[in-house]
Order: C-alpha cells, then sequence, then structure tokens
C-alpha cells in the first residue's frame, strides 16, 4: 500500500529521533568549555571617546560603549551646592563651553562658584574650531543641546547599558596650587564615596588623581577601594614639576607633602607605599624598567596619552612598544584604534554595546 506525503515524513523524524536518542544512551560526549587564552589589555574609553564624540558627556559615553571598552573614564567636578558634575575642568573651558546664546564662553568661571542650575544651562557639544584644542579632534562630531551631566547621571546611562558589566574610572579635578578653587579633599572623597555607596559600585571602581591627597581621605574612608596615581613626564627628574626637586614644598606639592626620596627614590614604590592599586604614568614616562618594577611591586600599570604634550592623540608606534612590554591597560581618546590594533594582536576585546 502506497504511503501518503505526510507519513513518510512521520516515519523519517520518528526514525532520526531514534537514532538520535539510542547514540545518547549508548555514549554521552561532553564538551568542556575553553577558557580564553588570549592576552587581555584593558582598554579605557578617555572622557567617553574624545576623538569622536564630545568629551564628559552623555553622547561621549554611548560612543566610547558602541566602540567597545572595559572602562568608562571621566573626570569630577563639584558645583557650588554640592553636586558632583562630570567635566574634566574646574573653571569652564573656553574651548568647548558655550553659553545660552550659543557663542563660546569668554572668561573661566569656576565650577565651584555655580548651582547646578546655572551649570545645565551652558552647551558643552561642540569644539571651538579656532582653537587649538580643537585641531587634536578633526573627528569629533559636533553637537547641540549637551550638557555636563551629574555623576549619578552617569552611572545611571552606563549601568542601564551594560549592566555593570563595564567599570568606572574616574578622577577627582582638584589644584594644589589653587586650594581655594575647589571643594577640599576631604570634602570631595565623602561626596564621591556617598554616591559610590548607594550606586552600589564601589567594587567596579577605580578612582584616580594627580591630586594624591584625594586619594588618601578616600582610602581612609574605605581602605578596600581600588585607587590609581596618576603621574606624567613632569614628575621626573630634571622636569619643571619633579618629584625629585630638592625642595621639598615643590616635590611635595601634588603628593599631600610625601617624598619619592623617603620610599627609595622610585615612584612605583611611592605609590605602594602609599596604599594605590594602581600607577597609571604618562605613556611618554614610563621605561620597561618602571613597569617591571612597578609589576613586580603587585601594581597594576596603565599608561595615559597627554595629546598637547605628545603633540598627538595617538602613536601608533608607541602604543604597539606598550603593548609588547606589557602594561595592564591604555587610556585613550580613540579606543577604536587601540582595539584594532589588540585584534590584529589577537587580544581579547572588550564588548560592543
Amino acid at each position: 500500500m502506497k504511503k501518503s506525503k505526510a507519513e513518510v515524513f512521520f516515519l523519517l523524524v520518528a526514525g532520526s529521533l531514534f537514532s538520535l536518542l539510542n547514540s545518547g544512551c549508548t555514549k554521552q560526549t561532553i564538551v568542556p568549555v575553553q577558557p580564553d587564552s588570549r592576552k587581555k589589555l584593558e582598554v579605557y574609553a578617555h572622557r567617553g571617546a574624545r576623538s569622536y564624540a564630545p568629551e564628559n558627556t552623555i553622547p561621549g559615553y554611548f560612543t566610547g560603549l558602541a566602540i567597545g571598552t572595559n572602562w568608562v573614564d571621566m573626570d569630577i567636578v563639584m558645583s557650588k551646592d554640592g553636586e558632583v558634575i562630570v567635566s574634566h575642568d574646574i573653571r569652564l573651558n573656553p574651548d568647548i563651553v558655550r553659553g545660552a546664546d550659543g557663542k563660546f564662553i569668554i572668561g573661566r568661571k569656576l565650577v565651584k562658584s555655580l548651582s547646578l542650575e546655572e551649570i545645565k544651562k551652558y552647551d558643552v557639544g561642540r569644539l571651538d574650531t579656532a582653537s587649538t584644542y580643537s585641531k587634536f579632534f578633526p573627528a569629533q562630531k559636533g553637537m547641540d543641546g549637551v550638557h555636563m551631566p551629574t555623576l549619578r547621571e552617569v552611572i545611571s546611562y552606563v549601568i542601564s547599558k551594560t549592566n555593570k558589566k563595564v567599570g568606572f574610572q574616574i578622577e577627582f579635578k582638584t589644584d594644589p596650587e589653587h586650594t581655594e578653587w575647589t571643594y577640599t579633599p576631604a570634602e570631595f572623597a565623602a561626596a564621591l564615596y556617598k554616591i559610590l555607596q548607594e550606586e552600589n559600585i564601589v567594587s567596579i571602581c577605580e578612582i584616580q588623581s594627580f591630586d594624591w591627597r584625594c586619594l588618601y581621605e578616600l582610602q581612609n574612608l574605605d581602605q578596600h577601594i581600588k585607587t590609581a596615581y596618576l603621574t606624567e613626564w613632569d614628575n621626573e627628574p630634571g622636569t619643571p614639576n619633579s618629584f625629585f626637586d630638592p625642595d621639598p614644598a615643590k616635590a611635595g606639592l601634588w603628593t599631600g607633602g610625601v617624598l619619592v626620596k623617603d620610599h627609595k627614590n622610585s615612584i612605583p614604590q611611592m605609590v605602594k607605599d602609599m596604599g594605590g592599586t594602581c600607577w597609571e604614568p604618562e605613556d611618554v614616562e614610563l621605561t620597561k624598567a618602571t613597569l617591571d618594577e612597578a609589576h613586580g611591586l603587585g601594581l597594576k600599570v596603565v599608561v595615559w596619552t597627554w595629546p598637547e604634550h605628545s603633540r598627538t592623540v595617538f602613536n601608533p608606534d608607541l602604543v604597539s612598544k606598550l603593548i609588547s612590554w606589557g602594561v595592564d591597560g591604555i587610556i585613550t581618546d580613540d579606543p577604536g584604534m587601540l582595539i584594532s590594533m589588540l585584534a590584529a594582536r589577537n587580544y581579547q576585546l572588550p564588548v560592543r554595546y
């Protein structure tokens, strides 16, 4: 008797299922999940992704997360009414700040002298193309209606996009030469730590500063918080702001009076002794010897670029050398370029959001 198409289909499916089940009964093969053996170097998207979008803004963080990063980087200042604001400058920067009339501001008001309501009236979505600063970021997309966000706003946005899979690198901005321009290190540290606790992100933060006093105050609040001690080429021997200056007032200005001569004349040793988790030297400051020394002390080493000093935002030759040396992370305005270099070397790459 000839079988219908439906019967033939049923018999074929049933036979396949029987064969599959029978093979499963006789032998079960378990394939273990293999760990990713590729090398890892952590990407820090500087101020969001400053090469492509307005710095320290929500559009900037959208861009950095879309490109891919392990950490979002931001700077913080404090307003007159005690709000923690995401901004690099303790005085408004005429190169990026426009007033309600759409014109770039003249003069540099202290952020500390302005309320949050006043700060929100400024637009920071464009670069003044007449400025020297703008020449470093020719690909940055200008936008209108972009305002300085609060730290809480940035935290909320990043968590909503990443579910806490990306870390926060947060930098205190102060100036020990002009202490009246900002809150005290103790006040600033307390304000930041309160937010980190309430937002429940202490464990996924690295807090950095050139003003080491702020880091001391934060460590006094929580000895387990990860602190990153920033240095620059100007802190090395024979430079204008050298930690090795014979005048202790100059040598200890940014370190809270702590002197490198009391720590084996070694900046990595000083960072370790101060309780730091991470040393973050300027890229042109680092040597293979100091990198190895820092790693021997158990410090994480993350480098950064100062375009106004290096005259470029991204130096591929230098980055290639730093990767080969084994730095732990790179803070960059151009995370896309860095990720491309890591991909070519078969490194693990950050997730894109």
